[in-house]
């Protein structure tokens, strides 16, 4: 088998291939359009890496703005919920500081309220009232309670003041003193005498005592009796000084312990007075907060509803606002919610887009970032934005003529330009850095 196949391998025909150079030319491109092309691909990458380098684009924060006055208006909200019982402004009416605007509904007697108010506003001690100085009232409804209670404890205190048990007591230890005083000057008088009587005594005894050999005896001894009797005496009326003295101190102490604690009551007294009277006070201004509508600026009042007498509100509802005269500037603010809020710093650049003019006709408000909260509230940061040119807009229009408080609109914050090469690295270099090992 191996000898016949040797000879089919020797005779078999050897086989010719032929090339094509059509197929050569086509499956192999020349070199110069190589070398063009990979240049020019090489050129335009490099041209996008340098377009990409010096191209750059501020980052845009959005957020909402309201746009206000530095002297914002007042608003003025119902603390309870009940009927206006009585307007007395109209909508736009220019209106003072403390100026009443409107009352809700009270049984409190408004006429006697303003007695009461002018009495507690006029007094500055009261305790140095009676009970005839101040006004009587009944028709202050919750009031009245306060009212009664500060008259009654007045009334207790003019009775203590009029009664005056401490004083009787300190005008009878008064006179009592006096007494003891001259009763004892006596005494001491008398232990004078005595004294000068002992002395005499005492002379004659010894002058005896030298004629001892002279006179009788019983004399001498007459002499001795005399002399002791007269030292017994003076002992005696030392004594009854003693005894005066030490009772003129203990009368002299309680006379001292009850002025202190006639002072003290007085003063315990004048307190629970003036507390009654600060609570009296304070429930007043309580009730003004809750039933009274009062203006703290001067200003414009403006409805922001449409409210008459009779009609009813509801607790914490806006009733009306007071526009101050004196707006000041204009400032924007904005919440900033903490995504990306710390690129944000002052002096960032800030475009206004109010929503009650359409941009792309009036044109946007530029601000700039004037302060930045320290700290969060809540989820955002509070941002006040400064408007140097005013309402003036990029299109040279002026909107201050139609300025309405707290207008809304977006807010486009433009913080550091960023190459666009830098936005493209970005996602790489955050890929690298998350894998590494």
């Amino acid at each position: 088998m191996n000898l016949v196949t040797e000879m089919e391998d020797h005779f078999r025909k050897p086989e010719i291939r032929y090339s094509d150079p059509v197929k050569e030319i086509m499956g192999r491109p020349p070199r110069r359009i190589l070398r063009w092309g990979t240049t020019a691909i090489f050129t335009v990458i490099v041209i996008f890496a340098v377009f990409a380098w010096f191209l750059k684009y501020p980052d845009l924060i959005v957020s909402t703005i309201e746009i206000t006055t530095e002297n914002p208006p007042v608003i003025l909200v119902s603390k309870i919920s009940g009927k206006i019982k009585m307007i007395n402004v109209e909508d736009n009416d220019t209106v003072h500081a403390g100026q009443l605007l409107a009352v809700m509904e009270t049984p409190v007697s408004m006429e006697q309220f303003y007695d009461l108010k002018e009495f507690t506003d006029t007094t500055r001690h009261p305790e140095l009232l009676s009970v005839e100085d101040i006004p009587d009232l009944s028709r202050l409804g919750s009031l009245q309670p306060y009212y009664g209670t500060y008259k009654k404890i007045l009334s207790d205190y003019d009775n203590f003041l009029k009664n005056d048990l401490y004083g009787s007591r300190i005008k009878s230890l008064t006179e009592e003193l006096h007494n003891l005083r001259e009763y004892i000057d006596l005494l001491k008088e008398n232990e004078l005498l005595e004294t000068q009587s002992y002395e005499l005594s005492n002379s004659m005894y010894n002058r005896e005592m030298k004629t001892a050999g002279v006179a009788a005896e019983v004399d001498l001894e007459r002499a001795k009796q005399q002399l002791v009797e007269k030292q017994m005496t003076l002992v005696e009326k030392r004594s009854d000084i003693k005894a005066k003295e030490i009772e003129y101190n203990n009368k002299e102490q309680e006379l001292n312990e009850t002025k202190i604690n006639r002072e003290e009551e007085k003063n315990s007294k004048v307190a629970v007075v003036e507390e009654s009277f600060n609570n009296l006070k304070a429930q007043i201004q309580q009730w003004e907060n809750e039933y009274l509508l009062v203006s703290s600026i001067d200003g414009i009042a403006t409805y922001t509803g449409y409210w008459s007498e009779n009609q009813t509100v509801k607790a914490e509802e806006e009733v009306m606002a007071v526009v101050p005269l004196n707006k000041g500037k204009y400032i924007g603010r904005l919440q900033l919610k903490m995504q990306r809020s710390g690129k944000v710093d002052t002096g960032c650049l800030v475009n206004i887009k109010l929503s009650s003019f359409p941009y792309l006709e009036y044109g946007m408000i530029r601000g700039v970032v004037n302060k930045k909260s320290l700290v969060p509230s809540g989820d955002a940061y509070i941002i006040e934005v400064d408007l140097p040119n005013g309402l003036k807009t990029l299109y040279g229009k002026n909107l201050e003529l139609m300025f309405a408080q707290n207008m809304n609109g977006t807010a486009e914050i433009i913080t550091n330009d960023k190459r666009l090469l830098e936005k493209i690295i970005y996602p790489f270099r955050y890929l690298y850095t998350k894998n590494r090992r």
